[in-house]
Parts: C-alpha cells; sequence; structure tokens
C-alpha cells in the first residue's frame, strides 16, 4: 500500500535526479552555495543533507544520482551504529532531534506531529505483527521510548527564525 512513498529507493544503473543524496557522497556546485547558502549548523551528522538537498531543489537547483561514481559508505559506523556491538547501541538524541528539526523547519510542527503519530502508530502495529508471526524485534535499544520522547508530541521544539528553541546561544564575549 505505501511502496510508492518508500524513501530509500534502489538505484539503477543510469543518472537520474533525485529528491536528496547521501552526505558521504555529495559533491556540491560553489554556484549552489552562492545561491543557497551553506548547510544549516543546527543539524549534527544526520538531515543537514536532506536539508540542503531540498532548499536546492526549492532554489531550482536539481539532485542528481550518478552511478558511474563510487563510494564506500558504512552506514552508522561513525556513530558506533554498525559494527562490532552495534545491536547493543541505542540511535543517539542528536538523530532525533535532527529529524524533528527537519520536520518542523520544512513542513511546520502540526504535521511533523501528524507524521510523528503515523509513525507511532505503524511502528505499534508492526510489532504487533511480528508478535504474531514469532518474529524478533530487530531495533536498536530503547528505539520506540527514544522516538516517542524526542517527537514533536512531546517536545516544545518550535521554529524561531528558523531555529527550534533551546539552550541560548552565548553572548559575544562571553563562554
Amino acid at each position: 500500500l505505501l511502496d510508492r512513498w518508500t524513501v530509500a529507493r534502489r538505484m539503477g544503473d543510469h543518472a537520474e535526479r533525485a529528491q536528496w543524496l547521501s552526505g558521504c557522497s555529495i559533491m556540491i556546485r560553489a554556484k549552489v552555495f552562492d545561491a543557497v547558502g551553506p548547510m544549516d549548523e543546527q543539524f549534527f551528522l544526520y538531515y543537514e543533507e536532506v536539508d540542503y538537498c531540498r532548499r536546492a531543489v526549492l532554489a531550482d537547483w536539481q539532485c542528481w544520482y550518478v552511478p558511474q561514481s563510487r563510494i564506500y559508505h558504512i552506514s552508522g559506523r561513525s556513530t558506533g551504529l554498525s559494527g562490532e556491538g552495534a545491536s547493543q547501541r541505542r540511535v543517539p538524541a542528536y538523530w532525533f532531534e535532527s529529524r524533528r528539526r527537519y520536520f518542523v523547519k520544512h513542513h511546520g510542527r502540526a504535521y511533523t506531529m501528524l507524521a510523528d503519530v503515523g509513525w507511532i502508530v505503524g511502528m505499534v502495529l508492526g510489532r504487533a505483527r511480528h508478535r504474531i508471526q514469532g518474529k524478533a524485534d530487530q531495533d536498536p535499544p530503547h528505539y520506540f521510548k527514544d522516538f516517542v520522547r524526542h517527537s514533536a508530541i512531546f517536545h516544545g521544539g518550535l521554529p524561531v527564525n528558523d531555529r527550534l528553541i533551546g539552550p541560548a546561544p552565548a553572548a559575544a564575549g562571553t563562554a
């Protein structure tokens, strides 16, 4: 039912336009930086490239997948989410915060809350199905609880001048 909304697509043998590109393999023209500006420094490690690609597309630039390029990327390696002992590690809080920031920034808080409710309902139904089928839970530890805790439903992060409310930045000349 939801195949047409699949985000992670299998890429083919031909170059094609994409909505966003992984930050591990992105090449950006200087003219794009001139038109779009730098990446949003409020993101940490996740969603910054999705945000940047969206901003570029909104500024009439195109993102392309080019199969002739070769990148070796081990997803989650720099954060310890893959590799030895990864199955025992929690998803870092900044992943959830970056996700929330992206959705609030580009779609608003109400949309983000609705998307979070949809994710939660889907997760509950998926886990129920797995239990009925006798399948083991494959999620990182506390994934569901951490998602809910960082969700826009329970978090007060509202956009203010394109920034989420958080700790006030240090004033100039102070530490």
